[in-house]
C-alpha cells in the first residue's frame, strides 16, 4: 500500500486548456495501449524504496471518472451528520 500520493491541478507554469497527446493513462488503462491522454499535474508517491515523481496523465473516460468520485465524495462530505450515520462513507 502506498504511505502517501499527492495530485494537484493544474500547474500554475502551464495554460489552462490542456492539450491532449498520445500517451499512457497512468489511471486504470492497460499501461502498453497508447492513446490520447490529458496532463493531470505532477505526482509524487512515497513507498517502501523511496519516493518517486513524475508527470501523470489520463484518458478521458478516466479523468472523468476521477472527476465523478470527487464530486460523490464532496456530496457525502457536505450531507448533514445525522444522514452521514445511516450510510458507509463511499457506498451508494
Amino acid at each position: 500500500m502506498n504511505e502517501r500520493i499527492n495530485l494537484s491541478l493544474p500547474d500554475p507554469g502551464r495554460s489552462r486548456i490542456q492539450e491532449r497527446i498520445v500517451g499512457r493513462c497512468w489511471i486504470a488503462c492497460d499501461p502498453e495501449v497508447m492513446q490520447a491522454v490529458t496532463w493531470l499535474g505532477p505526482i509524487s508517491i512515497g513507498g517502501p524504496a523511496g519516493d518517486a515523481t513524475a508527470q501523470a496523465y489520463a484518458c478521458d473516460a478516466c479523468i472523468h471518472h476521477l472527476y465523478a468520485m470527487a464530486q460523490a465524495d464532496q456530496i457525502e462530505r457536505d450531507r448533514p451528520a445525522h444522514l452521514l450515520a445511516a450510510r458507509p462513507r463511499g457506498h451508494p
